[in-house]
């Protein structure tokens, strides 16, 4: 499914905690919403050419090995779906992945980045979908 990016990704929540106790947390999960979208002269876009929509990944995983460290929290973007106006609830798992993927992304940066700062040591993770 083609797609047009409205907004940049934004990272809604990032946060980082160094965990007394090992506890291993893997939840990440993808939301679909349709939203309006208002042009700069604050006129609503009927969307004709597709349906808006706002991507989320939420997320709370330990992704060293360890289970030392928690990572969470909330990545979103508009986009516009070309030919498409349902509800986004109907989309296919590729759809779903090729959407969430470039989210999914920034969190394997943020997490590399932070963890090079916070440990000295960079933490690659590698999400694979699992719709």
């Amino acid at each position: 499914m083609e797609f047009n990016k409205q907004t940049p990704i934004i990272v809604r929540a990032f946060h980082y905690d160094l965990l007394d106790e090992p506890e291993e947390k893997n939840e990440v999960n993808v939301a679909i919403r349709q939203v309006v979208a208002t042009g700069e002269d604050g006129v609503e876009d009927a969307g004709e050419a597709g349906g808006y929509y706002e991507v989320a990944v939420v997320y709370d995983v330990t992704p060293d090995e360890d289970n030392i460290i928690e990572i969470s929290g909330v990545n979103t973007q508009v986009v516009q779906l070309l030919g498409y106006h349902g509800d986004g609830q109907d989309l296919d798992q590729e759809t779903y992945r090729l959407l969430s993927r470039p989210l999914v992304e920034y969190i394997e940066t943020l997490t590399y980045e932070v963890s090079q700062v916070a440990l000295d040591e960079p933490i690659n993770l590698d999400f694979e979908p699992n719709f």
